[in-house]
């Protein structure tokens, strides 16, 4: 056993050792084979046999030495390893040979490895990679959305899972860290990061009991805040923070990246549970419920436990409350609900980039083919000195798998710019989006892309060039002895390329005319030349009405001195991602279990708001400086509004109220409806009108004025310095309220449909290039079809072709297998743009309109490639061309 280990590993080393032996070694092997030559030469010389004679039976008594010395050679060495490295060094000098060739290969792949890269990586955080918590598999998230009295509720009651709670997060003002600031603040109940499974980096989490009134006076930073706004300062804890007047003591820190319920919430408060607060536990923000199934627990079983506790507590409500109210609540797994609908739009651009790839495979085929076609003569000649099949297959794929991987290396370096671009298209609130990055999972998954990639567009055309046809080629060392069926293959790869290449133009070309119809769109109000800026006094100073009233007086005479054209106030500026609610009663309206208190947009404004924005007054009258605080209360609605719920009246004269007041508005005025939400729609579908109130007389849901206004001002020119004295004298009006930075309306509006302007860029960029390789494959195809044709070409011309029929003879061939993929790209449109469907506005996935736009764009791109084969066709002379053998 030792004896034979110790053959082995000799070997092992001899064979590690033959690079640096090699040359002793051949030396050695030419003496022994000379010296058997002249020893069987010797013995048949002293037989009798002549020396001629002599040596001639000697080389056929020792066979093929060519062939013993590789059997040698292979007991010597590695020489799967040699020969790979023997088909490297000649790649290599292939590529140097063909730069042309190789460059658009090498781009192509990386434009097409290099998107896939980039969304992948987005994929893979958001989709596949589980959520950084204990057990992410056993965490989920009840549909629908609760009041805070059905936390204590579900707890109690729920076997089959641990409930927690967390709020979206809202913005307060920080105080006691230098100059005041907005952060944005989310309550959970204490029990959130333990069924979360997440420890703090610093610090304790909330503890039982600390959601109780006088208990729950804490707070707990992100490391991103404690970062930023308290220098990595160990020693923050216990120190004392002022939220929106409240002092709370910091307890803890939370780990780097830990983002939940969004990335932008900053810091964390305990969630008060009090049930003699009734507002806030029965009425103030709805809720996501949290879980995690507990041991045993199935997601099916949970499933069917929520949908037996919602009937059980919807009976608790002090209130009337919809039978269907939360009918379809059930537990779904927590990555499910973070994704939501961004999962459809990561699918949508995951198979975008994947059909780049697929063209970018089919052009590099094409074009591989081509060279494959060219070098028929030098593969024959390979054949004729012994080269096999298999090792020449395995030479030109080595080819392909050296382009694949350059291309793979360039395309980590595409996707990277590329990832910054398909992160834009997503909403930035996503938890994990901004950590997405190529790492070396990705790199991995780019490596193993490049490998499929190198055998998918290499295969065909290695085996193209190993069906070589010895004698043919060795006698007329012509290069127009391949198959029809590859030139078919070809062509065929062409016409994909061009149907792929319709349908992600027809995909681009409906998300431009969406853009288009979305920016066209009437958002209700004027935002030319408006500048706006907002301001957050601390909420405790604005208990007092009389103080904030006093306090935005002062602001919008400031606004009067500082050579403005008008300025008004607001609770929200349109397209802001701010809809205030509020919900009301109404003259005419009866409530019932069926039908609860209605939910309108709630707008607190000054009375010059209407004015400065351009939105029509329909029927009766503006808000008026005259409606101050003690003044009849007065309001003014949408025109949506007083439709639907006035049909057939006017709504002049009705009253409206907030839900629980005693104190009705009358209604004065009707105003054309803005798009508060969306250019898409003007409000969400739970938000059933819009009313307007005088700031003076504006109330929150609490019963409060509202704190936080934006002040808009109308100038003449929108400059640096401009913003700057906005901005100041915000500032000097209250050090200790935060001001935000001043933006245009324009951009607000501009940004509203960012992500939308976005997406559309990246399907025009991902049509560019596929129209781009597109061209380059019909070209590359045409140009080698007329190199396979030069002599019947020449044959042509000889019998009396003109050079125009020739002309068109390339032109139509080149616009048949065009067509062909136009055909087949269209329908391939008709059946898939449909799951387009929900990011379009005002454009049918049909539209006929870009299909006849992009049909005849594909077809005027498909001539150009052709024309100057064509072209070059009509300059071939017979007498040249005839002279090759036929």
């Amino acid at each position: 056993m030792n004896s034979s280990l110790q053959t082995l590993l000799s070997r092992l080393r001899n064979r590690l050792l033959f690079r640096w032996r090699r040359d002793q070694l051949a030396r050695e092997l030419e003496e022994e084979l000379s010296f058997h030559f002249e020893q069987q030469q010797t013995t048949h010389t002293r037989a009798g046999i002549s020396p001629e004679s002599a040596a001639e039976f000697s080389k056929r008594q020792l066979g093929n030495t060519t062939l013993a010395k590789e059997q040698c050679r292979d007991m010597w060495s590695f020489m799967s390893l040699e020969r790979l490295s023997q088909d490297l060094r000649f790649a290599f000098r292939m590529y140097g040979r063909t730069p042309v060739f190789t460059g658009i290969s090498v781009l192509s792949l990386a434009l097409g490895i290099g998107g896939n890269a980039a969304m992948f990586s987005l994929v893979n955080t958001l989709l596949i990679r589980p959520l950084p918590y204990t057990q992410p598999d056993r965490l989920v998230r009840i549909t629908g959305v609760y009041p805070r009295a059905a936390v204590p509720f579900f707890q109690a009651r729920s076997h089959l899972m641990d409930i927690a709670s967390v709020s979206k997060g809202s913005e307060l003002n920080l105080i006691g860290q230098g100059p005041a600031v907005r952060v944005v603040v989310s309550s959970a109940t204490p029990n959130l990061f333990s069924v979360l499974g997440v420890t703090l980096a610093r610090g304790r989490g909330f503890r039982p009991g600390d959601d109780s009134p006088g208990r729950d006076h804490l707070a707990i930073l992100s490391e991103a805040l404690w970062r930023t706004q308290f220098g990595n300062d160990p020693a923050v804890l216990g120190r004392v923070i002022r939220l929106n007047g409240v002092d709370r003591e910091i307890v803890g820190i939370m780990p780097a990246g830990f983002n939940y319920p969004s990335a932008l919430v900053q810091l964390w408060i305990p969630m008060r549970i009090d049930p003699a607060n009734f507002l806030e536990y029965w009425a103030g923000e709805y809720l996501p419920l949290i879980g995690r199934l507990r041991p045993g627990a199935t997601l099916a079983a949970a499933v069917a436990e929520v949908h037996d506790l919602v009937p059980q507590f919807r009976p608790t409500f002090p209130y009337p409350m919809a039978r269907d109210y939360n009918a379809d609540s059930a537990p779904i797994p927590l990555q499910d609900d973070i994704i939501g609908s961004v999962r459809g739009k990561l699918i949508i651009l995951l198979s975008a980039v994947a059909l780049v790839l697929f063209i970018a495979c089919a052009n590099v085929a094409s074009l591989l083919l081509s060279r494959a076609t060219t070098r028929r003569t030098e593969l024959a000649l390979r054949a004729a000195l012994g080269a096999g099949r298999l090792r020449m297959i395995r030479q030109l794929l080595t080819e392909s798998l050296g382009l694949a991987l350059t291309g793979a290396a360039l395309g980590i370096v595409f996707g990277t710019v590329a990832l910054k671009i398909f992160k834009a298209s997503l909403p930035p609130y996503l938890p994990g989006l901004a950590q997405t990055a190529i790492d070396w999972h990705i790199a991995g998954f780019v490596t193993a892309l490049a490998i499929a990639t190198g055998l998918a567009s290499g295969l065909a055309p290695a085996l193209s060039a190993s069906q070589v046809d010895l004698a043919d080629t060795m006698k007329t060392g012509s290069q127009r002895t391949t198959s029809s069926f590859w030139t078919r293959v070809r062509s065929g790869l062409i016409a994909g390329e061009v149907a792929l290449t319709i349908l992600l133009l027809i995909s681009a070309g409906l998300l431009l005319k969406s853009l288009y119809r979305l920016s066209q769109t009437d958002p209700g109000f004027n935002s030319a030349r408006l500048l706006t800026v907002r301001i957050s006094p601390d909420p405790a100073a604005c208990r007092e009405r009389r103080a904030c009233v006093a306090f935005y007086d002062r602001l919008l005479r400031g606004a009067g001195n500082a050579s403005v054209r008008a300025a008004a106030l607001a609770n929200s500026v349109p397209l802001d991602g701010r809809l205030p609610t509020i919900a009301v009663d109404l003259d005419g309206y009866q409530k019932s279990v069926d039908q609860p208190a209605p939910l309108f947009w709630f707008g607190a404004v000054s009375p010059q708001y209407f004015g400065l924005m351009h939105i029509p007054l329909l029927e009766g009258r503006y808000l008026e400086r005259s409606d101050g605080p003690q003044s009849a209360g007065v309001a003014v609605v949408s025109a949506s509004t007083a439709k639907r719920y006035w049909p057939h009246e006017s709504a002049i004269g009705k009253h409206v109220r907030r839900a629980g007041s005693n104190s009705w508005l009358v209604v004065v005025g009707v105003v054309s409806d803005v798009h508060q939400a969306s250019l898409r729609q003007s409000l969400p579908a739970f938000i059933t009108g819009a009313v307007y109130m005088p700031y003076t007389q504006s109330i929150l849901q609490d019963g409060q004025i509202p704190a936080a206004m934006d002040l808009l001002v109308s100038v003449d020119s929108d400059t640096p310095q401009t913003r700057r004295t906005v901005q100041q004298m915000a500032v000097d009006l209250d050090r200790n309220a935060p001001v935000n930075a001043v933006q245009a309306l324009d951009d607000i509006v501009s940004s509203s449909f960012a992500d939308f302007r976005s997406t559309m860029r990246v399907f025009v960029s991902f049509a560019s290039v596929a129209m781009l390789l597109a061209a380059v494959g019909i070209y590359g195809l045409m140009s080698y079809w007329v190199s396979q044709r030069t002599y019947e070409i020449g044959l042509r011309v000889a019998v009396g072709a003109t050079r125009r029929s020739i002309v068109s003879l390339i032109l139509a061939q080149g616009m048949k297998i065009a067509m062909g993929g136009v055909v087949a790209g269209i329908l391939a449109a008709l059946l898939l743009t449909r799951f387009l469907a929900a990011l379009l506005y005002g454009v049918a996935v049909t539209d006929g309109l870009t299909f006849a736009a992009v049909t005849g764009l594909i077809l005027a791109v498909a001539l150009i490639a052709t024309a100057f084969p064509a072209w070059k066709a009509s300059r071939i002379e017979p007498m040249k061309s005839l002279r090759v053998v036929g």
